[in-house]
C-alpha cells in the first residue's frame, strides 16, 4: 500500500476522527429527516428517504468502526440510499 494512503487510513481509523465523521453524518441525516417532513412531491419524499438510509448508514458504520466493530450488511442500506438519491436527481 502507498505510504501516504496508509497514513491517511491510520488517521481516519482513530476513534475521535470516526466519531467526528459520525457527527457530520448526523447533520446530513437531519437534513434527510427534514426533507421527508416537508416533502410536497413524491420525488422529495423519495430523496429524503434515500438520504436517511445513506447518511444514517454511514453514521452507524462510523460509530461501529470507532469501537472496532463492523456491520457488513450495512453496506446494502448505504448503497440503496445512494441509488435512491441518484435516481431522485433524474425524477421530475
Amino acid at each position: 500500500m502507498n505510504p501516504n494512503m496508509q497514513a491517511f487510513w491510520e488517521f481516519v481509523n482513530k476513534k475521535p476522527v470516526r466519531l467526528i465523521l459520525a457527527l457530520i453524518c448526523l447533520a446530513f441525516l437531519t437534513q434527510g429527516i427534514y426533507r421527508v417532513q416537508v416533502a410536497e412531491t413524491d420525488t422529495q419524499l423519495f430523496r429524503g428517504g434515500g438520504e436517511i438510509l445513506l447518511w444514517g448508514g454511514w453514521m452507524l458504520a462510523n460509530i461501529l468502526r470507532a469501537y472496532g466493530k463492523v456491520a457488513r450488511k450495512l453496506n446494502i442500506a448505504i448503497n440503496v440510499g445512494l441509488v435512491m438519491v441518484l435516481i431522485s436527481m433524474f425524477m421530475k
